[in-house]
């Protein structure tokens, strides 16, 4: 550094930085030279000897020449001025530097994941890397940003070396978890001819890697892929780089020669896209820890018997009656249970969670049974009797839940009665009912029908031929057990939920209006029926 950016950097007037200096010097823990002459008006650029590395870094100075040669101080004091720039003149561009490294201390190293031969370690060698924060157009945030320092000693052919570098950093997402955003590669050279000239050749670098990383996919792609692309920028204001940080959009990009910006609003774009890339991933994360929640909720509820073990009967009934399509739903619609159900099918060894599962779960199941007691007496009082009905009735009265769809029917006018139905069942059975039991009567002697009438005898035809559903009170003919309506004799054709009964206990079934009596009691009373415990019948 130069003796007058020491003294800016230090807030100390040169007379006094200059005598320190020299005190330094002659204690043989820093020395000066001249770029370029060692007479006239060049200022002196200072450096730290080896023991004066040693004293402030505790280690020696990295290996090298031990005296600098002018071109190198003249690129160093060049690099410290950008600095200085950034420090003293970004405010009032808002930008205030946060962090700023030098030469080294800003390198980074990675592994490739490109395949090739050779060592894997690659390393970016930046002459400046720094962290802003900025506060340009309503955009607030914190920004990164390479620079790299040209005095016009560096040919075109390196310059595009480095940017090859620099695609391969951004390919390789080495800088996910180091910085904010990918940073923009800023280059200060010479002259303006000079960075259209750099910025000409990079053009053609970053459009051949666009056509090697297409992107596919929809606006969230593009977004996601442009916060990864590398942006580089040039000025020819090296000189000067106070210049290249106020407002004036002195700073060329790719393409259209007549495209300039500023350092704010170039940084304040870097933010903007990272934003919206951060928002897809964000997004993303989310659907993926949704997705994730809901398979959970679809595992517990295909371990229903699981859950009536560990969390009681009235937990498993309401968890069997929920929709597979409905579980993503029950995120939105019920978090509290949601989570506690969650929490617990992480660690079902916990009692705390068990219990909290079962509480809300238990509470739950209660309000769907209130809900559905009172549409049940809502339907009877204006749709009349029906196998459904007395279906919904039977599971009620148990205290447990009605399947959805069932409730949904019910709401709907009924076509035809229980009456009807009951009718309809017996239709073709009471047409030849009378004919068996009159060809039965027939064959009788005389000292037989003494004993026995033909009532009698249909009451027995009944008794052997009729079953009765002991939920909706339906009589049907018993099927073929060999026949294709063979399940008819397992459970009923008619409200598809009740057991057949031999046709003679007919009178143990209760009637509906038993069966309403008592919800609407429970239902006034604030209460529900009790479900068995797990393993035993339901009443």
């Amino acid at each position: 550094m130069t003796t007058d950016q020491l003294a800016r950097a230090t807030g100390t007037p040169v007379r006094t930085v200059r005598h320190r200096l020299d005190r330094l010097r002659t204690a043989g823990l820093v020395d000066a030279v001249r770029p370029g002459r060692e007479a006239g008006s060049s200022p002196r650029h200072w450096w730290l000897r080896v023991a004066g590395a040693r004293l402030v870094a505790g280690t020696a100075a990295a290996p090298g020449r031990q005296r600098p040669s002018g071109l190198h101080v003249a690129h160093a004091a060049a690099i410290a001025e950008v600095w200085l720039a950034v420090r003293d003149h970004g405010p009032s561009a808002g930008l205030a530097l946060r962090r700023w490294w030098t030469d080294r201390a800003g390198w980074q190293e990675w592994e490739t994941t490109r395949p090739g031969y050779g060592s894997r370690l690659r390393r970016l060698t930046p002459d400046g890397a720094m962290l802003v924060d900025v506060d340009h157009d309503d955009v607030v945030g914190t920004a990164a940003a390479w620079v790299e320092v040209d005095l016009a000693t560096m040919s075109q052919a390196v310059l595009r070396e480095k940017v090859t570098r620099y695609l391969a950093y951004a390919f390789d997402r080495a800088w996910v978890g180091r910085w904010p955003h990918y940073p923009p590669l800023l280059l200060l050279t010479t002259t303006q001819a000079r960075a259209a000239t750099f910025l000409a050749a990079a053009g053609r670098q970053l459009a051949a890697a666009r056509r090697d990383n297409l992107v596919h996919g929809g606006q969230a792609s593009r977004d996601i892929a442009d916060a990864h692309t590398l942006v580089v920028a040039a000025c020819g204001l090296v000189r000067d780089p106070a210049a290249a940080v106020t407002d004036d959009p002195v700073w060329l990009l790719p393409g259209d020669a007549a495209t300039r910006v500023s350092l704010a609003e170039l940084l304040a774009g870097r933010i903007t896209v990272q934003a919206r890339a951060q928002h897809h991933h964000d997004q993303a994360d989310a659907d993926a820890a949704r997705a994730e929640r809901v398979d959970q909720l679809r595992a517990i509820r295909s371990a229903t018997d699981q859950v009536t073990r560990l969390l009681g009967a009235e937990a498993g009934d309401l968890v069997a009656h929920w929709y597979p399509g409905d579980l993503p739903d029950l995120l939105d619609d019920d978090p509290p249970l949601a989570d506690a159900l969650l929490h617990w099918w992480a660690d079902r060894d916990n009692p705390d969670h068990a219990g909290r599962a079962r509480r809300v779960l238990t509470d739950r199941h209660t309000t769907a049974w209130r809900r559905q007691a009172a549409q049940l007496l809502d339907a009877a009082d204006h749709g009349g009797d029906h196998p459904r009905l007395r279906a919904a009735a039977t599971a009620l009265t148990a205290g447990r839940l009605v399947d959805r769809h069932l409730v949904d029917q019910l709401r709907s006018p009924l076509k035809t009665t229980w009456t009807q139905i009951q009718q309809a069942a017996l239709k073709d059975y009471r047409a030849h009912r009378g004919d068996q039991v009159a060809t039965v009567w027939s064959r009788l002697g005389w000292r037989a029908r003494r004993h026995t009438n033909p009532t009698q005898l249909g009451d027995d035809h009944d008794r052997e031929h009729l079953l009765v559903c002991d939920t909706c009170v339906i009589a049907y003919p018993r099927p073929d057990p060999t026949g294709p309506d063979w399940h008819a004799g397992e459970q009923c054709p008619h409200c598809h939920t009740g057991t057949p009964l031999p046709y003679e206990h007919r009178d143990q079934a209760p009637t509906l209006d038993d069966r309403l009596t008592t919800i609407h009691d429970r239902l006034i009373a604030g209460g529900k029926a009790t479900l068995p415990p797990p393993g035993q019948p339901g009443h």
